[in-house]
């Protein structure tokens, strides 16, 4: 693909790189804030609105499943997010939920929303998932 810039003359490769962490208490009445910050995150990737939207749903069905597998009454939610070439990368890890579980209903709407996902694995609970913008 050919980038051109404002003048018509081609403009080089841009690689963007960043990594944002989060730690939050692992109860529902935060997730206002992972929501937030996710949503920052992937506009800030370069995801147009309705890929943000897309990503906000999935990591809050996400974290609302880890949040209710978690053992731990005083369970820390780790969020990463990383983005590279208008990809957003996200793992979360709340380490006491490694039971968690995925239902029909919450992988069709990952399915749905986000190119890829993984949960649990490694001991640990948590999840990942990638979402990349779209190419006009």
């Amino acid at each position: 693909m050919q980038r051109l810039n404002n003048r018509g003359n081609e403009a080089p490769m841009i690689t963007d790189r960043w990594r944002v962490r989060l730690d939050v208490p692992a109860e529902t009445r935060h997730l206002h804030i992972v929501r937030l910050t996710t949503a920052a995150a992937a506009a800030e990737a370069g995801l147009d609105a309705e890929e943000v939207e897309d990503v906000k749903i999935a990591v809050d069905e996400l974290c609302s499943i880890a949040m209710a597998a978690t053992t731990a009454t005083d369970e820390v939610l780790s969020l990463e997010f990383v983005a590279v070439d208008g990809e957003l990368r996200i793992e979360a890890t709340i380490p006491s939920a490694e039971g968690m579980e995925l239902d029909d209903m919450a992988r069709a709407i990952l399915g749905a929303t986000v190119d890829t996902f993984a949960f649990g694995g490694g001991g640990r609970g948590g999840f990942q998932l990638t979402k990349s913008r779209r190419v006009p």
